[in-house]
């Protein structure tokens, strides 16, 4: 084989990597210990890690303060990169679930985010030596045969897939220094 060749080689396995890399869905936490792993293990995505820019196609944050104003930006940051919003994933600190002022600042997330899920808070992930083996695969048990503990969390897991199926391309933004159509001057909401 000649060197030509070979190079051509190379790059066409090395392009065709990436878009099998690309076609995969991506999950990432807007901080460590969000629960990240347990969000891409749960629906079979590529797990990022904390999130530093990357195209993600799932935001994992807590049901915190600080933590959905980080998923905010990056939520915001991902639709401008990408042009498609991501899906936004919110583990629950504990049984009691979101409080209101925290569900007041998820409403105010909704626009920049094609969905939000709140995964159910697992108590008995804690007392497991390695609970993310029981999260492997969750997606393909009948609903009826999960222990009953897991059973919002499968639903959770569920409709946060189905978002991504449906979700849509981000709104266009208008390009900075043009000026607005006719037809948005002066109106109001």
């Amino acid at each position: 084989m000649t060197a030509a060749a070979e190079a051509s080689r190379a790059w066409a396995t090395r392009h065709e990597s990436r878009a099998t890399r690309r076609t995969r869905l991506a999950v990432a936490g807007v901080a460590g210990g969000v629960g990240a792993t347990t969000v891409a293990t749960a629906i079979g995505a590529a797990d990022r890690g904390v999130y530093v820019g990357r195209a993600v196609d799932v935001l994992v944050c807590r049901a915190t303060g600080d933590s959905l104003i980080r998923a905010g930006r990056a939520a915001q940051l991902v639709a401008a990169a990408t042009g498609r919003k991501p899906v936004l994933a919110i583990t629950a600190a504990d049984a009691s679930g979101p409080s209101r002022p925290v569900s007041a600042r998820l409403r105010l997330l909704e626009p920049h985010v094609a969905a939000v899920v709140v995964l159910p808070f697992v108590r008995r992930w804690r007392e497991l030596a390695v609970p993310i083996d029981e999260v492997r695969g969750l997606l393909a048990v009948p609903r009826t045969e999960l222990p009953r503990s897991l059973r919002r969390y499968a639903d959770a897991a569920h409709n946060l897939r189905a978002a991504l199926d449906t979700r849509s391309p981000a709104a266009a933004r208008p390009i900075p220094g043009r000026a607005a159509s006719s037809s948005t001057l002066g109106r109001t909401r």
